[in-house]
């Protein structure tokens, strides 16, 4: 099955601030979640069955540790990314919005992160063999960056490819 988050992210100052601020953290899928778990009812691995229906209604973030050395801060602004035109500039703001109305992307709360939040560096890089852009969130920029807070000997080879 897929594991549970430690029982000590329970108590992270992010779950106050998820649950204070319900219209910034909406779980969606394009899974029509009960017909899935009917579908899958008398499919004989029961645990990994239900584990994966858990995790399409309150999301998942498999082997994280959002404190995993003991020093990372409470809350960290890793949104140093330069943007080096106004046209890639453009491009950021104008995925940031596509993504807000689709309901993948929070609306803007004001210029400060909230208690447990970290912010991603997000840049803009060419496509292969084309003049557009492809929007890059770089999770492992940083001595703080999301990926560090994942269990490197948790995922390592094919586990989340074999899922």
């Amino acid at each position: 099955p897929l594991p549970h988050p430690p029982e000590k992210e329970y108590h992270h100052v992010s779950m106050k601030t998820i649950h204070q601020n319900p219209n910034l953290f909406h779980v969606s899928t394009p899974i029509n979640i009960e017909r899935f778990a009917s579908a899958l009812s008398i499919h004989p691995n029961r645990a990994f069955v239900t584990s994966v229906v858990r995790t399409l209604k309150i999301g998942l973030w498999p082997w994280a540790d959002t404190n995993p050395t003991g020093d990372f801060p409470e809350t960290w602004d890793n949104a140093w990314a330069n943007i080096s035109s106004t046209e890639e500039q453009q491009f950021i703001s104008d995925q940031c919005n596509d993504e807000v109305e689709k309901g993948q992307h929070s609306p803007a709360f004001g210029p400060d992160l909230l208690p447990g939040m970290y912010s991603t560096p997000n840049i803009a890089i060419p496509k292969p063999h084309s003049d557009d852009l492809r929007l890059v969130a770089n999770q492992s920029a940083g001595d703080f960056c999301q990926n560090n807070m994942v269990s490197k000997s948790e995922t390592k080879g094919a586990r989340l490819d074999s899922l």
